[in-house]
Order: structure tokens, then C-alpha cells, then sequence
């Protein structure tokens, strides 16, 4: 699942980082908004770009079962009827 640069979660994250800026400007006013805006938008890229990059991570899909060790399960019926044939032909 891949989301676009403007997701809510994108967006929100980008104003939680750039928020020190946004403030000296709309609140503080000793930054001019431009900048501030500048900064919100290079936010949003670097959000956008790690929030996909932890879900990849996150939703990647199951990995299949292996069994390195070539351990079988002995409860297993099918393991136990396989077995039994094993010991019919010595």
C-alpha cells in the first residue's frame, strides 16, 4: 500500500515537524511565511518519502514457512502415514 504525497498522515506529520517554523511565523511573525511554507513543503517530501518506506516495511506480506532443518512434525497424520509406509518396506 503506497500513499501519495497528500495523505492526511503525510500532511499531519510534515506540519508536526515543521511546526517550529509555522509557529515563528503565524504566531511569532518573525519569519516570513514563504520560508515557512518552504520548509512545511521539503517536510512533506521527507514524511512522504519515510512513511512509505516504513509501510513497505510494515505491510509487506507474509513470508512463507520454510523448514531449514528438514525437521518434520510427528503429529502430523500425513507425516505419520508416511512414516509407517517407511517402516513397511524394511
Amino acid at each position: 500500500m503506497s500513499m501519495g504525497p497528500l495523505h492526511g498522515a503525510v500532511l499531519g506529520a510534515a506540519a508536526v515537524v515543521s511546526s517550529p517554523a509555522l509557529w515563528l511565523s503565524l504566531v511569532e511573525g518573525t519569519l516570513p511565511l514563504a520560508d515557512a511554507l518552504t520548509r512545511y513543503l521539503v517536510c512533506v517530501g521527507i514524511c512522504w518519502a519515510l512513511l512509505n518506506a516504513v509501510a513497505a516495511l510494515v505491510m509487506a506480506g507474509p513470508v512463507p514457512a520454510t523448514d531449514p532443518g528438514g525437521a518434520v512434525d510427528p503429529s502430523d497424520p500425513a507425516v505419520a502415514a508416511e512414516a509407517g509406509r517407511a517402516h513397511d518396506v524394511d
